[in-house]
């Protein structure tokens, strides 16, 4: 996986330095914070690649108490339900901590916060077109907390179960494409999508060997494309 770290008067500053150079959007990176810029020398970043193509199958995830991350949860928390408040938008925010497998055989601990609220409109705007207002939600947050406890967490924000109900319909399309695929033996190219959700699509099509998926394109405008399986 590429990398490069490079510093900036701000966390902020620097990761979007480092996203420019690379030509990749904040759903395709992850990022550390080596130095947070705190003590009044500049900010440092490590931003590296994560190729949505890899075929690596996700672990099963379980809850877990909130051991050592339950400062960084309590602080995430927090400072979301702030930002709302300034927004003025009333939601409740519930912390939910879930253990995966890391890309090094250790365990990482990820904080999802569910923001539930009675005004749909309101959670509609918290979402965004595509997602998108969620996905800067989400990559501010981090960047707040991040400034607090000097490292870059892994906070997760959800708005009235969004994820999970766009998960479901991306890999129902994922395989009604598949079934065109295989029946006009001709490839389909699909929507522009995010990394996360490019991710979902290759995963759930992983299987299928009467097909096969390849993104394409750069940016924003990165794509997958079902190919029917070569004989």
């Amino acid at each position: 996986m590429k990398s490069i770290e490079i510093s900036a008067r701000t966390v902020a500053e620097a990761v979007e330095l480092a996203l420019a150079q690379l030509g990749k959007d904040r759903d395709e990176v992850a990022i550390a914070v080596l130095d947070a810029g705190e003590s009044g020398d500049e900010a440092l970043v490590r931003v590296t690649v994560v190729d949505d193509d890899e075929e690596s199958s996700p672990a099963p995830v379980g809850t877990v108490a909130a051991s050592g991350g339950a400062e960084v949860q309590e602080i995430a928390r927090t400072i979301l339900e702030e930002l709302l408040q300034r927004m003025d938008i009333h939601a409740y925010v519930t912390p939910v901590v879930t253990r995966v497998p890391g890309q090094k055989g250790d365990v990482e601990e990820t904080i999802t916060l569910h923001v539930e609220g009675a005004d749909e409109e309101a959670m509609g705007l918290l979402i965004g077109r595509r997602g998108e207002t969620l996905r800067s939600l989400q990559f501010l947050l981090n960047l707040l907390v991040s400034r607090r406890v000097q490292k870059w967490p892994q906070i997760v924000v959800d708005v009235g179960n969004y994820r999970q109900r766009r998960q479901e319909s991306l890999e129902g399309l994922a395989r009604r494409m598949a079934e065109r695929v295989r029946q006009t033996g001709r490839p389909i190219m699909l929507e522009p999508m995010a990394a996360y959700e490019r991710r979902i699509v290759h995963l759930a099509l992983r299987e299928d060997k009467t097909i096969y998926t390849e993104s394409t394109g750069e940016g924003e405008n990165r794509k997958i494309v079902i190919y029917p399986a070569k004989q």
